[in-house]
């Protein structure tokens, strides 16, 4: 006899139920009815052949079999959603235009934008290379993304690393990365490991 499936939504009702100690407030925290709420719970219930809750006229409480699933409900729940997002995220589509220094774009960036491109394959990357101290002038223009050199307190964008006290490496975003194949290629790259590497 293969083991019961345990439906998210069955299982939302019942950490809902869980958490508010009554049927009336998941639903309302649901908007759910109460009374499909409490088929819901029913039907894990029968489901797992145990029950859940310990209800009287005026509480509900958690049984032990409930306080033992609570917790994998919750997982369950978490990694429902997070799988959702990860499928939906890796169908993003597009194209980003990146700009690097010359090093980085021989040396470090191709292999990381292979791993990126596995696991977006919807998103076109085109990467120029050269001095990225015009590049982030036309971010938003010519480039969705850069990744440049500045030496500390100039620049801008978000700061990825410093590099061997010379400088620090940042992503130059201000006006870049707005599209959603831009953000995935943004938060996508893994950070590099800089070397002493002057400002591009």
């Amino acid at each position: 006899m293969s083991a019961p499936v345990l439906d998210p939504d069955l299982l939302q009702a019942f950490v809902a139920v869980a958490d508010h100690r009554s049927f009336t407030r998941a639903a309302s925290a649901l908007n759910r009815t109460q009374s499909a709420v409490s088929m819901q719970v029913k039907r894990l219930e029968e489901r797992l052949q145990a029950e859940l809750f310990h209800r009287s006229t005026s509480s509900v409480d958690l049984s032990a079999a409930g306080e033992g699933l609570l917790g994998y409900a919750r997982r369950i729940l978490s990694l429902n959603a997070e799988a959702i997002g990860r499928v939906r995220e890796h169908g993003t589509d597009g194209q980003v235009r990146l700009g690097v220094m010359d090093d980085y774009g021989t040396l470090i960036v191709p292999p990381l934008l292979k791993e990126f491109v596995a696991n977006y394959p919807l998103i076109h990357v085109e990467m120029e290379t050269g001095l990225t101290s015009s590049m982030t002038d036309r971010l938003g223009e010519a480039y969705d993304l850069v990744i440049a050199m500045h030496q500390e307190g100039r620049g801008e964008g978000e700061l990825l690393r410093t590099a061997g006290g010379v400088g620090r490496e940042r992503i130059a975003s201000r006006r870049g990365a707005r599209s959603a194949a831009g953000r995935a290629l943004s938060a996508g790259l893994p950070v590099p490991e800089l070397g002493d590497a002057g400002a591009g």
